[in-house]
């Protein structure tokens, strides 16, 4: 047996849940693209978690539950994209990739330590110090900065090749 919210109520519950309450939208193997689009769409704007559960001999129970508030992943991905379309920039790895050379510029021009990974990752939205690890060996190869690693108990030292600026050495 197959039940399912159509997709205006689903909406509905979403406008006037309570934060932890949740909905079964569909019960059965897959929703229709239109309860899907909606429950989605709901996810993408931090207003719902989206889950499944099954009992043994019952069909899958889809399950939405209303959210306090967006998490901050969410609100990142807001601030950085047109509210009314989803379009990726083709050269989105290079404005990063930027915008790491311009943290470094800056804590070099301020005589600061060089930010670790994880905290360009975090004043840029990136995933996670992996991303950021990238975009500076990125920066290395074009040859836009040049690294000094001084110790394991030490902040590198980053000297921008165009002006020739360094970072200054810092514990971790």
């Amino acid at each position: 047996m197959m039940s399912a919210l159509k997709p205006e109520q689903l909406i509905s519950w979403a406008e006037r849940a309570q934060p932890g309450e949740d909905v079964a939208y569909f019960t059965g193997a897959r929703p229709g693209d239109a309860v899907r689009a909606v429950a989605s769409a709901l996810h993408s704007r931090g207003l719902v978690a989206m889950t499944t559960k099954r009992a043994a001999g019952e069909p899958t129970r889809h399950i939405l539950q209303r959210l306090a508030s967006p998490r901050p992943s969410q609100l990142r991905a807001r601030a950085r994209i047109n509210p009314g379309q989803f379009q990726r920039r083709a050269d989105d790895a290079k404005c990063t990739t930027k915008a790491v050379l311009r943290l470094l510029n800056r804590a070099a021009n301020r005589g600061q330590a060089c930010p670790t990974n994880a905290e360009l990752a975090r004043a840029l939205g990136l995933k996670d110090a992996v991303a950021a690890s990238y975009r500076v060996r990125r920066l290395v190869r074009e040859n836009k900065i040049r690294v000094e690693e001084p110790g394991p108990t030490e902040r590198r030292v980053v000297t921008i090749v165009a002006t020739g600026k360094s970072t200054v050495r810092g514990a971790l």
